[in-house]
Formats: structure tokens, C-alpha cells, sequence
């Protein structure tokens, strides 16, 4: 497997009319895609927000790239040593993903006015010591409305394999004496692991989605195009029906690169993928993913080591 940068500090790499500027570690660089400081900088690490595949379709691998819950920054106060922990709004960005993805589900006449979000909301478990946390709620106050309480879960990427690659990759790209975009994007022998970013998922997934099934409310699971595809490589054969026109309770979308332009300096422009979009029963779904697999009696059968270190066979 082979990945290559497609976008640094949300400046897009196959684009040859300028090159990029490296960005010093630890610096203060300011993030595209949210109100505050990359974290990736302030942490020494490579600003790196997606990569791509051989097959040119991209991958996320910023927690804050597709849309960023942070609700605070921390700012420097003169004369104050500590520093003063501020609230943030959205950034245009965010919003044209917010509004993509409620201009997907919600039908009827509606304005950006009549769209409300809160982020990283807390799903109490009475049950349990412990909290879970939607990326955000969002709710169509538009009158009329049929559709409203929607949790929306958040995940367009995740990590890569040989990580390390990439990193040194980077480091020897900015210390040439002139760095450039082709050499920036040059193939490195990372790859990206779907598996992971699901299995990460997967538990707050179905708690939160049960939670919001049984407060009336749906969820939708908006997610990029590859982790979109490894999702339907589990669920093609389930049959499950599309409740697009129905009464739908669970949504997973995909967002993927808009290429429908030319491309141009800047960011990778996102949409959501029609071609990836399921409406379905979030009960039937979770069903489907938890009754995998049949009886196999041969799991228990063959060739046995006992622990006084003798053979048997069944």
C-alpha cells in the first residue's frame, strides 16, 4: 500500500502555481478547518490533514478535518500568566459541512436560520459511572418540520499504517533547499486502516444510537468515502430496506473530494456523496451487525495440548 500527502495545514498538494511553506513545530499555526491553533503543530507534529490513495481517493487523518466539535481555545492574556480559556464559534468551513449534511436529511423548506447544532453534547448512561459524548445535536426549527432531533457522529478518516514514512517523508521535504508540491506529494509507503477507525466507533456507535432510538429521536453516521465502503462491504448482503422517503432512523453518509472543478489553491472541497447514502432502521441494522457468523462445531475440535504437556485429538 502506498499513500501520498494530498493536503498540509488544509492547502491542497497537486496544485503547482505556488508550494507550500513548511510549518515549524510547536509553532502557533492556525488551523483552516476550526477556530484555535493545529493541534497537530502545537503537539511537534506534521500538519498533515488527508492523504491519498493510489486510486485517488482520499483519506482523513485529522480529528478536526471534516468538522471540528472544539467548543474553546486558550488564549494569552498580558500580564497573566495562565492563559484565559475562550469560546469559539464555527468557522465557514463548518458550517458548509453542517449544512451539507442537514440539506441531505432534512426535507421541506428550511433556512440555515432554522438550523441549530450543539457540539460534544453529553449522553448519560444511568446505568454506568460513565458518559459518552455526541459530536453534536442538531435540530430543524423550521415550522413544519417532519424530521428534527438528529445525533450526529462524526468520523472521516482515521490513522495510517507506517506512519513513520510519512513523518520522514515531511522532514526531508521541508529541509530542501527549495521544497516544492511534487516532492511534497511524492508516494510513501504508509496505507490506511479502515478496521480501526470502525472498531473505535463501533461501541459508542451502537450505546449512543440506542439512547437517541429510544428518545424519539435519529443518528446519522457521517463518515468518509473509504470507511464508507469498508461499512458496506459488512452490510451489502443484509438486505436492509431504504426508508429514504419513510420513517428512517438511522443515516451514514459519505462525504468524499468534490472534484466536479478544476484544482485550485487551498483546500480539498468536500461533498457528500450521493452514491454513498443509506437510510435505513437503526434496530435492523444493529441486528444484522451483531448476528454475524453461524455454529462451527470445529472450533472445538482437532488437535488439543494438554497442560501436562501431552496431545489429544477430538
Amino acid at each position: 500500500m502506498v499513500v501520498s500527502v494530498a493536503e498540509y495545514l488544509g492547502q491542497r498538494t497537486d496544485v503547482d502555481t505556488y508550494d507550500i511553506t513548511p510549518v515549524p513545530a510547536e509553532s502557533s499555526a492556525q488551523c483552516p478547518f476550526m477556530d484555535r491553533h493545529c493541534d497537530k503543530v502545537e503537539k511537534g507534529k506534521a500538519p498533515v490533514c488527508v492523504v491519498r490513495k493510489a486510486s485517488g481517493t482520499i483519506w482523513i487523518v485529522c480529528e478536526h478535518r471534516l468538522c471540528s466539535t472544539r467548543q474553546t481555545k486558550n488564549i494569552k492574556v498580558p500580564g497573566k500568566t495562565s492563559p484565559k480559556k475562550v469560546d469559539i464559534g464555527l468557522v465557514d468551513h463548518q458550517i458548509d459541512i453542517l449544512w451539507k449534511t442537514a440539506d441531505t436529511i432534512y426535507r421541506g423548506k428550511y433556512a440555515k436560520g432554522d438550523i441549530g447544532i450543539k457540539r460534544e453534547v453529553t449522553v448519560p448512561l444511568t446505568e454506568s459511572d460513565r458518559n459518552y459524548h455526541a459530536d453534536y445535536v442538531m435540530r430543524n426549527f423550521a415550522s413544519g418540520s417532519k424530521i428534527d432531533e438528529i445525533l450526529l457522529e462524526m468520523q472521516g478518516g482515521g490513522e495510517t499504517s507506517s506512519t513513520g514514512s510519512i513523518t520522514r517523508h515531511i522532514e526531508k521535504w521541508s529541509k530542501q533547499l527549495n521544497p516544492t508540491n511534487s516532492f511534497l506529494r511524492a508516494n510513501t509507503s504508509a496505507g490506511t486502516i479502515e478496521t480501526n477507525a470502525w472498531r473505535r466507533q463501533q461501541e459508542q456507535f451502537l450505546v449512543k444510537g440506542n439512547v437517541v432510538s429510544q428518545t424519539g429521536g435519529k443518528i446519522v453516521f457521517a463518515v468518509g468515502a473509504l470507511l464508507y465502503d469498508y461499512l458496506f462491504s459488512r452490510f451489502k448482503n443484509a438486505n436492509l430496506r431504504d426508508l429514504r422517503d419513510h420513517n428512517w432512523t438511522l443515516c451514514i453518509m459519505a462525504f468524499d473530494e468534490d472534484t466536479s472543478s478544476l484544482p485550485t489553491r487551498g483546500s480539498i472541497p468536500l461533498k457528500v456523496d450521493t452514491n454513498r447514502l443509506l437510510f435505513t432502521n437503526y434496530n435492523t441494522f444493529v441486528r444484522f451487525l451483531t448476528d454475524q457468523g453461524g455454529p462451527c462445531p470445529e472450533l472445538f475440535e482437532g488437535e488439543f495440548t494438554l497442560l501436562d504437556r501431552t496431545k489429544k485429538v477430538i
